[in-house]
């Protein structure tokens, strides 16, 4: 007797811990697609225009835990080819990461592009923030695009 009760226990503490983690976190809102992307980029390092197509992954995710406050998750990756007005190609596969508190965002997404040709290599990196009040309204919405030239020769 004394151990079908100790068994009983345990299986109704795992069952309790299950539904308990399970409404710490729902899930509120999700986006995830793929979409072919082309875009031209000025190159500071070198000034000239590049034109890169190529796919973007994406994959976005709010949960409410248990206290009722909204948090995301966010994922997504490049597959992108470029060439420059003089013939130099370039390739770029990045992926990037975030989580944080909703509805607040602040993060850096830093793409590296990488010459196939004579032109030194470089990074796009794009900083960005955003902020939504309690009433759903943005009230600060920025980004900030800055070309780093690494000087590295392919």
């Amino acid at each position: 007797m004394n151990r079908k009760f100790t068994i009983l226990v345990m299986i109704t503490t795992m069952l309790l811990l299950i539904f308990v983690t399970v409404g710490l976190a729902k899930p509120v809102g999700r986006d995830y697609g793929k979409i072919e992307w082309t875009d031209y980029i000025w190159n500071e390092c070198t000034l000239e225009s590049i034109e890169f197509e190529g796919t973007w992954h994406w994959n976005y995710q709010e949960v409410k835990d248990a206290t009722g406050e909204s948090h995301y998750k966010w994922h997504d990756n490049y597959h992108l080819v470029g060439v420059a007005s003089d013939g130099t190609k370039y390739i770029a596969n990045d992926e990037w990461n975030s989580q944080g508190d909703y509805p607040y965002t602040n993060d850096i997404r830093t793409i590296r592009l990488i010459s196939k040709g004579k032109e030194t290599n470089f990074i796009l990196q794009i900083r960005f923030h955003k902020t939504i009040n309690a009433n759903g309204e943005v009230t600060a919405d920025f980004d900030k695009v800055k070309i780093i030239c690494t000087g590295e020769k392919p």
